[in-house]
């Protein structure tokens, strides 16, 4: 009877451990609509970079879900985001990337000392607020996202793995200048100096610290501009060039080969930031 009931836990086991699926949401605009104020960017042709780096550490096809330009409207972002949670199981690997423009928009819960959100911009939201028209409801804010990450930490368990990465502008704090963009007219930056202001809706700020339950990679800190290099963004870049690798990295030493990779190639000031527990900074992390 012991022998069947070890037999059992063994199968179980055995079977929780085959259930765990490595799972991939891939996000990439570049053409915006002329009428969005936005320029063209690449982040569209991050995505087959993103597809070749996360095959070469074992995640299949099948699981990888792309939405493209014209596909990644918010309610698309959105409804993609809530099929990612409601599939996810105990001990999955999730993975998520943004690569579009990033910008800030006023904070209206009071939860940024700064007073702006970092926000991802989906294909069908303007850069202006026009009142009536456009209030900046289709942008996706930090605090949507890190309302998303919390659903699907809860859903993969201690044992699973999140890792979300944003190839956007001001993308630093995302889950959680004039004069820089006249010096590299050269290069294409994802996003713009300009804050998108919602008149009246900003709240004292009160000062909040929210732990860290998943790893954050971000291309650029919140006040910075990303820009590209070799037509992809330049996080994508930096990630696909350890691809090979990534499954023999700690956090630590993949922040640093980010970094180093990143201010290599782009002359301008542009600082990734990776958010990430004590474990995974001592740990592999793919």
């Amino acid at each position: 009877m012991k022998r069947l009931v070890i037999l059992g836990l063994l199968m179980t086991l055995v079977l929780g451990m085959q259930a765990a699926t490595k799972r991939a949401l891939v996000i990439g605009i570049g053409p915006y609509p002329a009428s969005s104020g936005w320029a063209r960017i690449n982040g569209d042709k991050d995505i087959p970079v993103v597809e070749k780096l996360l095959q070469a550490n074992g995640f299949q096809q099948k699981n990888i879900y792309t939405l493209c330009n014209e596909q990644a409207t918010f309610s698309a972002i959105c409804n993609q985001m809530e099929k990612i949670i409601s599939i996810a199981q105990p001990g999955d690997f999730l993975y998520i990337q943004f690569s579009g423009h990033g910008q800030q928009i006023t904070d209206r819960n009071g939860d940024e000392p700064d007073g702006y959100d970092e926000a991802w911009v989906p294909y069908d939201a303007p850069m202006q607020y026009t009142k009536g028209v456009y209030e900046g409801e289709r942008h996706i804010t930090d605090d949507r996202l890190n309302g998303w990450l919390h659903r699907m930490r809860k859903r993969v368990g201690e044992s699973g793995k999140i890792i979300v990465v944003a190839d956007a502008c001001h993308s630093g704090d995302g889950t959680r200048g004039p004069a820089e963009e006249e010096a590299a007219q050269h290069l294409v930056i994802r996003g713009t100096s300009d804050k998108f202001i919602i008149p009246g809706a900003s709240q004292q700020a009160q000062r909040q610290s929210f732990p860290i339950e998943w790893i954050s990679i971000s291309a650029c800190k919140p006040y910075q501009c990303n820009y590209e290099y070799n037509g992809m963004g330049s996080l994508t870049y930096a990630l696909y060039q350890e691809r090979e690798r990534l499954s023999t990295l700690t956090g630590k030493q993949l922040h640093q080969s980010i970094r180093q990779s990143i201010q290599r190639v782009i002359p301008q000031t542009q600082t990734p930031v990776v958010d990430m527990t004590d474990d995974d900074r001592d740990n592999r992390i793919f």
